[in-house]
């Protein structure tokens, strides 16, 4: 029997009082990430760097210059997560397209920060 992890990382960190689900897998042409507090996929979004394939685009450079396309395509959808998630694209520097499943009971400065943290070391 094989040890070996179907997906490039995977831990659980503590925010706060919440134990927190963090998955990422990079594949061909696209990366998942799934960050729960509930154990399960609360939603999913689609999220592309629409300037990284662009002549003059802002492709990897400075965070605050990406400009980013997100399409929501399952479950819960709300301005909160999609907010959430442009801010921790802050913290990723790719241009291909990433799946997120983002399911946080508490959405914050702080919980993103630690989160972000973390995906800076792994993404």
């Amino acid at each position: 029997m094989s040890t070996e992890s179907a997906f490039d990382y995977i831990e659980t960190i503590q925010i706060g009082d919440h134990p927190t689900d963090i998955v990422y897998h990079r594949f061909a042409n696209k990366s998942f990430l799934l960050i729960t507090q509930r154990q399960k996929v609360t939603n999913v979004y689609t999220v592309r760097n629409q300037a990284a394939g662009e002549p003059g685009g802002a492709g990897g450079g400075g965070g605050s210059n990406r400009i980013y396309a997100i399409k929501h395509t399952f479950g819960a959808a709300s301005d909160e997560a999609e907010a959430a998630i442009r801010y921790l694209m802050n913290f990723i520097n790719k241009d291909d397209e990433i799946v997120i499943t983002l399911g946080l009971k508490e959405v914050d400065k702080g919980s993103l920060d630690q989160i972000g943290a973390l995906l800076r070391k792994i993404v």
